[in-house]
């Protein structure tokens, strides 16, 4: 099982993003839009 991440817009400019270790254990952090773009971004160039 890979790691994963679930994202949920909480307004225009928040995202709540939680993320899901292989192991089950998860975090969850509001980020920016911005933020959230760029982990997507860097996510797609390391082919996740």
């Amino acid at each position: 099982m890979r790691s994963f991440h679930m994202a949920v817009q909480v307004d225009s400019a928040l995202w709540a993003v939680t993320f899901v270790s292989e192991f089950g254990f998860h975090e969850t952090r509001i980020m920016t839009s911005a933020e959230f773009i760029e982990m997507i971004w860097a996510e797609a160039q390391l082919g996740c």
